[in-house]
């Protein structure tokens, strides 16, 4: 007992040398800033960095200015009719203003909260090409916010690129106008069974911005197999020409996510990507959107789309579609009529006709015909061969027979008795 007692004590004193020790060599915080383009009318917008390596625990300092953050010395001022407020209308905002230092804010960070910042709000009369900067640096817990608060108005001195504690952006405000002179063509040729195809997708950027490629089922097919089922066809190469830089995923065309993206500079591009077709392939009509992202956020954004067809080896499936029962008008249907009586005074039993659009009663169970994609990709969910309205019309028409039929032949069986006594 004695010996695991001193196990138990030395394994905890490791533990907590152990956590000392990560402790004392933290590692320090880096991000990565994101050039921003919003609409007229856009508000709310976080000014956040995009992506933050490290455990961001402590302060974060924002600068916001009309022109670059090159100079200590400075004011801070906005362009006409852009704002920057902290959000304090749902619950206390964990970003304030800097007393005596206008267009410089902080921002308390404490892990899993770890992106607060202030926001910004563009009028709908900004003019096009309105441009604002945006300087942010990390403070870790226990550093000095003010030398941060200097700081961050050069934040703009330093270089751009890679992860830093303290970078500087912009925010470009373009109009829909401005936004639509950007254009995208797509030309997707058919893809046969067993071979490859290049298709391309041409744009005419006036700005920079990112390409995205979406593949899916055509309008009026069945949709596609659910992911990870396979349906035979893969991007095996993209390029970008004379400029830019693409990439795609290497699983298949049904994959539920971008399959193709570039990062294009403005000018006239043209983006190459190969469709390759495993031997065995089910017809099918596809459709490609190629939507050029240039906005940061909404609604708005270029886009194309193309249509071409898998020439497969199995002939493409079909959607049956359902009948729809035709409503009856009670004004207009003829009123029931009572059957008439026998030669014999003895009621003729007549059973009950099966109501209009249900099968009779000894209809064989419904056939389940057509075929619809889903998690499996062979369903066989689709239109009953029943004409009946729904599945219940066998049952009800055979019960309505059977009461019928019974009633009548109680009614036999009194005036028998009857005419015995």
């Amino acid at each position: 007992m004695l010996s695991a007692g001193i196990a138990v004590a030395a394994l905890g004193t490791g533990c907590l040398a152990f956590a000392g020790a990560a402790q004392a060599d933290p590692q320090p915080v880096t991000f990565q800033l994101k050039d921003l383009v919003l609409q007229p009318g856009e508000s709310d917008r976080p000014l956040s960095p995009g992506s933050v390596f490290g455990i961001a625990d402590g302060t974060w300092v924002f600068a916001v200015s009309a022109k670059p953050l090159t100079d200590a010395g400075a004011s801070l001022q906005l362009p006409a009719g852009v704002s920057v407020h902290v959000n304090t209308r749902y619950e206390s905002s964990p970003c304030a203003p800097v007393a005596g230092t206008a267009g410089v804010y902080t921002c308390d960070a404490t892990p899993p909260n770890i992106f607060s910042s202030p926001l910004i709000d563009v009028a709908d009369t900004v003019p096009d090409g309105t441009v604002a900067y945006y300087g942010v640096a990390f403070v870790p817990k226990g550093g000095s916010v003010t030398d941060a608060v200097a700081k961050v108005k050069t934040a703009g001195s330093g270089p751009a690129g890679g992860p830093a504690s303290e970078g500087a952006a912009k925010v470009t405000v373009e109009t829909r106008e401005h936004v639509a002179r950007n254009t995208v063509k797509v030309t997707a040729p058919d893809l046969p069974a067993g071979k490859s195809v290049t298709q391309q997708v041409t744009v005419h950027a006036v700005d920079p911005g990112k390409l995205q490629l979406h593949f899916n089922s055509a309008e009026g097919q069945p949709t596609w197999p659910y992911f990870p089922t396979p349906i035979g066809v893969k991007v095996t190469e993209a390029t970008a020409s004379p400029a830019g830089s693409c990439n795609h995923v290497t699983s298949e065309l049904n994959s539920p996510t971008t399959i193709i993206w570039c990062d294009l500079p403005a000018g006239d591009t043209t983006v190459s990507y190969t469709l390759a077709a495993q031997p065995e392939l089910v017809s099918w009509k596809v459709d490609v959107r190629a939507e050029y992202q240039i906005l940061t956020w909404g609604a708005g954004n270029p886009e194309a789309h193309g249509a071409f067809a898998f020439l497969g080896t199995t002939p493409a499936p079909t959607i049956t579609p359902t009948p729809t029962p035709t409503p009856t008008d009670p004004a207009t249907s003829p009123a029931p009529t009572s059957p008439a009586p026998s030669a014999t005074g003895t009621p003729t039993s007549t059973p009950t006709p099966t109501p209009t659009g249900s099968p009779a009663a000894t209809t064989s169970a419904p056939v389940v015909t057509g075929t619809t994609g889903n998690t499996t990709g062979t369903t066989t969910s689709g239109t009953l061969a029943s004409t009946g309205v729904d599945g219940l019309a066998p049952v009800v028409g055979g019960g309505l027979a059977l009461v019928a039929g019974g009633a009548a032949t109680l009614a036999a069986l009194r005036r028998r008795r009857g005419s015995h006594s």
